[in-house]
């Protein structure tokens, strides 16, 4: 395995001009007490509504870099010992956040998809076989598609560990290195039959490459695929949100 660290991706969630279109009408919130009073103007409800779901997919985008700082980090303990993980269990919890996280992104992405072509499901109900039953432009739902199947390999794995219990290796020799982390979380090193140091640290730096050269190229994909959504989305969410405007009571209207 290699043991050159690769270059971090970091993500960033609002570049879309679609995203800072919804973030610049989100105000509107400040404007009311309640969002009873709010919902009483439909283009300000819809605003907020949509503006709410895609607020959910731009902070779980975002909070992926967290990930990145696991995968990346700026400094180690100096005693595993003291820690409070092991090195193999730190390579494990940042797997699991990054499966749980990034495979989310696309149900967040579907939420979107709900609220801005008012489509009605709660979000409970929102999956892409009842997103399939609504009127839903061919282009966004097969965009949709593509990136749930996209995600196939992670998910399986993500209900695999979640589900099944089920682990992944993290080195070229995955059982000693587990022991051998453990041994230095606990007891602070082991030694293997050569009495030599058991490589932990080599083992770790094995397992964090493979991590990051795998959250490096879906995060890159993700971005790309979030982009071509929002350019979908900005148009049909402008096609909705005009009438309504220009009907509301927040239109301005020519004075004779």
């Amino acid at each position: 395995m290699s043991t050159k660290f690769l270059k971090r991706y970091v993500l960033s969630s609002d570049n879309h001009e679609f995203v800072g279109r919804i973030y610049d009408l989100s105000i509107v919130a400040m404007h009311f007490n309640s969002y009873d009073d709010l919902a009483k103007h439909a283009d300000c409800k819809y605003a907020y509504d949509v503006d709410y779901a895609l607020s959910m997919l731009t902070r779980r985008v975002e909070s992926l870099n967290m990930v990145g700082g696991m995968l990346w980090p700026a400094g180690m303990p100096k005693d595993f010992k003291e820690f409070p993980v092991s090195r193999y269990e730190w390579l494990n919890i940042s797997a699991d956040v990054f499966l749980t996280r990034s495979i989310s992104l696309v149900d967040c992405a579907i939420i979107l998809v709900n609220e801005v072509l008012e489509c009605g499901l709660s979000v409970e109900s929102c999956t892409m076989a009842n997103l399939k039953k609504k009127v839903v432009p061919k282009p966004i739902f097969d965009q949709l598609r593509m990136m749930l199947d996209g995600q196939g390999h992670l998910r399986k794995e993500r209900n695999g560990r979640v589900h099944h219990g089920a682990e992944r290796g993290f080195s070229s020799d995955d059982q000693m290195f587990r022991t051998g982390a453990l041994f230095e979380h606990r007891f602070g090193g082991a030694r293997g039959s050569n009495g030599r140091p058991l490589p932990v640290k080599r083992f770790f730096r094995e397992g964090l490459i493979e991590l990051q050269r795998e959250f490096n190229g879906v995060m890159r994909t993700v971005v790309k695929q979030l982009d071509h959504l929002y350019d979908l989305l900005y148009p049909e969410f402008e096609s909705r949100f005009s009438p309504k405007f220009r009907s509301g009571p927040f239109a301005r209207r020519d004075v004779e």
